[in-house]
């Protein structure tokens, strides 16, 4: 049986791959009561790879239209704390992973809500409930 969840925070990787057409994130999720967001961080990389591409303002566009069906969430002060505790972690562990992924599981672990992901490297943050999509 598939889990189901009522929020689900999408990865970059999850709504690039949504963006070329490789993927449905809604087809995905198990209900239509499940509500996506991205965090900050994802619509800032999000944001960064349109503007470096052959087609920018066609490519911003696709993002800005993206935040029509997901909603965008702000980090804060106690989203500071949980990377920091994240961020120590995988640095005792020895595997780092990139600085804004560590951002970003810092709002899903903050958040209470699963990660849909297609990067392996999260499976290094400890209590990151994960979605591979």
């Amino acid at each position: 049986m598939t889990e189901r969840f009522n929020e689900i925070l999408l990865d970059t990787s999850v709504v690039v791959a949504h963006l070329r057409g490789d993927i449905n994130v809604l087809a995905l999720t198990t209900t239509t009561e499940t509500s996506l967001f991205i965090s900050l961080v994802v619509l800032g990389e999000l944001y960064k790879g349109a503007l470096s591409s052959t087609r920018p303002e066609h490519n911003r566009h696709r993002v800005d239209d993206f935040l029509s069906i997901a909603g965008l969430l702000h980090p804060d002060s106690a989203t500071a704390e949980v990377y920091a505790k994240v961020a120590v972690q995988l640095k005792r562990k020895g595997h780092p992973i990139p600085e804004n992924d560590v951002w970003i599981a810092a709002v899903a672990l903050e958040c209470n809500m699963p990660l849909a992901t297609r990067d392996a490297h999260f499976q290094e943050v400890e209590g990151l409930k994960l979605i591979g999509w």
